[in-house]
């Protein structure tokens, strides 16, 4: 009987250093570490002209910008719209 105390005892004394070294902040810096980033292109695939076909990627801002290639249309709309600081 007196062993298994002991080995109660054990256990508590192993979970209290546990949860000693887990501290809040150690917590919250862990949260804050994987919080996930979603990018949003500022690009959104559109009709170029008459077409029927999606094939031009216009800023989605409030000043317009197309153009086929999808790389220069975020290098514009990122330039013409520049996202809004952050809190």
């Amino acid at each position: 009987m007196l062993s298994s105390h002991f080995a109660i005892f054990c256990i508590i004394i192993v979970s209290l250093f546990a949860l000693h070294e887990c501290e809040i902040g150690n917590m919250e810096e862990n949260l804050n570490a994987s919080k996930i980033v979603i990018y949003l292109s500022p690009c959104v695939r559109k009709r170029c002209s008459f077409s029927l076909f999606k094939n031009c990627h216009c800023c989605r801002g409030k000043y317009p910008f197309c153009s086929k290639n999808i790389k220069v249309c975020e290098k514009e709309c990122l330039r013409l719209n520049p996202p809004p600081p952050r809190p």
